[in-house]
């Protein structure tokens, strides 16, 4: 039956704009094909090449500083493990401790077994981030150090860039160790402060990435106030790890290490402006490990540098006992002022507060009295001592 002409203009006209539709319906599923794929590869580079902004520091190279340091690469692969404790200097207890810590570490990793967390508390400069980088050298991980005080001005954006530090430790091919220091700022017990919704939805965050143990990345906090955090990290923490102020036998062997690597190692080698007058460098450093009492690891350590630049100050460049004398009296002058501001802002801070019930260190009953400070204040005037029955 033959098509009349108006009607096969009809069909002409249908099928041009089905042909139409169709085609604009493809260059939109393209358009929008090509757009996703583009956010899954950006997202894909980004977990593996990019650092993320809450990364201060990391010892995972990208493939960018890979091209650029092919000598530096080279010399990492073929370099044999490091001692974990090598230039770490700690209690005999201590040391027996961390270095099951790092045995276990080094074998989980060989076997490709589940990272145990750890918590390290104690005073300011007192080895907790040195440790934590030889314990990844050691067992042949990467590092990657964050702080907590930078997560709270990131308000909104924490949630996602919490996300991205997680996404890329997934990726590390050799494990990545996670050191948070300062931990305390931001994971911090959500009953009872008073914090954002924005620095609430980045703790539930944290929390979501490490509910499970992880044979990815291994989770290292640090603080100096471990009674502040939430219960749930609490729940999270597999090894609880003191670290105190040195004792007298440590206080020497770090005052030795500093004296030879800031002043007697540059004056024997005479690269530098610098020599050293004769006296007995023995007998003096045992006197200045008992006048530093109560100081830190990196207290001594500032000491070196301090003899050091007296030395570069000096109009013939030596060094005599003298000078180390004077400034070693001048740390003590500067500790002893910072132990009283620690004591006056504790003191401030716990008028009226009420001791609470329970601490979060193991093995050990503790009363902390007061708040925040008060723990950090009480360590260094009285000791760790005062905090425990």
């Amino acid at each position: 039956m033959p098509v009349s002409r108006p009607s096969c203009k009809f069909i002409i006209s249908f099928l041009v704009f089905f042909v139409q539709v169709a085609g604009l319906t493809l260059l939109a599923v393209g358009v929008y094909s090509a757009k996703n794929a583009t956010g899954v590869a950006g997202r894909y580079i980004e977990a593996r090449l990019g650092k993320p902004s809450l990364v201060r520091d990391t010892s995972r190279l990208t493939i960018v500083e890979a091209l650029k340091h092919p000598i530096k690469v080279g010399k990492r692969f073929m370099s044999k493990p490091q001692d974990a404790l090598e230039g770490v200097v700690l209690s005999p207890k201590l040391e027996e401790r961390v270095r099951d810590i790092a045995i276990a570490t080094r074998n989980t990793k060989k076997n490709k077994g589940l990272y145990r967390n750890i918590l390290m508390y104690g005073p300011p400069g007192t080895g907790k981030t040195l440790f934590a980088k030889k314990l990844a050298v050691h067992s042949g991980m990467d590092y990657a150090i964050m702080t907590g005080g930078d997560v709270a001005p990131m308000a909104r954006e924490g949630v996602t860039a919490m996300h991205k530090v997680f996404d890329w430790a997934s990726t590390s091919k050799r494990g990545l160790l996670l050191f948070v220091d300062e931990a305390d700022a931001f994971l911090r017990k959500r009953s009872t402060e008073k914090i954002s919704e924005d620095l609430r939805a980045t703790l539930n965050a944290f929390l979501y990435r490490t509910g499970e143990q992880s044979n990815k990345f291994m989770l290292v906090l640090a603080s100096n106030q471990p009674e502040q955090f939430d219960w749930a990290i609490n729940d999270r923490i597999d090894e609880i790890v003191n670290f105190d102020l040195p004792k007298l036998d440590e206080r020497e062997r770090l005052v030795r290490l500093y004296f030879d690597k800031y002043v007697l190692k540059p004056a024997t080698e005479g690269k530098q402006r610098l020599k050293l007058a004769q006296f007995d460098y023995s007998k003096k450093c045992s006197e200045l490990a008992k006048l530093t009492e109560g100081m830190s690891g990196r207290e001594i350590s500032k000491l070196g540098v301090a003899w050091q630049a007296a030395a570069y100050a000096s109009a013939d460049g030596v060094l005599n006992e003298a000078m180390i004398d004077a400034r070693v009296a001048d740390a003590i002058r500067q500790h002893k002022q910072k132990m009283e501001w620690l004591k006056t802002e504790g003191g401030e801070k716990t008028k009226g507060a009420q001791p609470p019930a329970h601490s979060p260190s193991e093995g050990t009953s503790c009363t902390c009295l007061g708040t925040g400070k008060c723990f950090t204040w009480l360590w260094y005037i009285f000791g760790p001592g005062s905090l425990f029955f």
